[in-house]
């Protein structure tokens, strides 16, 4: 059973920085904004969460800008491993939600960093995805701030 899961870890791993297909499009957009977002696991009307793309947030998701048109199922690689709140460390990423600040740069990536708690929060000092501002997720993705990085897109084909 260990070497059927370390086989499937390292064919994620592989196909994780593989573009999606031999058709697909590529380029570069410099100097991006990475940040990273937190959610818990269900919404206030108690309905499990799901990303722009239907489906449950998971370790490698990342949301982008509306505007951008960047396909779901997108690939994204940074030039450095990111190590998120559930501290899995990751270089390439899959484009499955969107919502990004606006102030942020054309093509930023917000990093989904792991849920924040399972029901949602909405005392005092809540944030607008059901966490409050003193959940560890939360903190640690405030903590990871906002980085520069050139970026690598793998459209997806349609």
């Amino acid at each position: 059973m260990k070497k059927v899961i370390k086989f499937i870890l390292i064919a994620s791993i592989i196909f994780s920085f593989a573009p999606q297909s031999a058709n697909a499009i590529t380029f570069t957009q410099v100097d991006q904004d990475v940040t990273a977002y937190t959610a818990s696991q269900k919404r206030s009307n108690g309905t499990a969460r799901t990303n722009a793309a239907g489906l449950v947030p998971k370790a490698g998701d990342v949301a982008m800008k509306f505007a951008t048109s960047i396909p779901f199922g997108s690939t994204v690689t940074t030039p450095v491993v990111i190590t998120n709140g559930d501290g899995q460390s990751l270089r390439g990423f899959t484009v499955n939600d969107n919502g990004v600040d606006p102030d942020l740069s054309k093509y930023a990536i917000d990093v989904w960093w792991g849920f924040c708690r399972t029901d949602n929060y909405s005392g005092t000092n809540s944030t607008l995805l059901g966490c409050s501002t003193s959940d560890a997720k939360y903190v640690s993705a405030i903590k990871f701030g906002r980085k520069t990085m050139d970026l690598n897109f793998y459209l997806r084909d349609n």
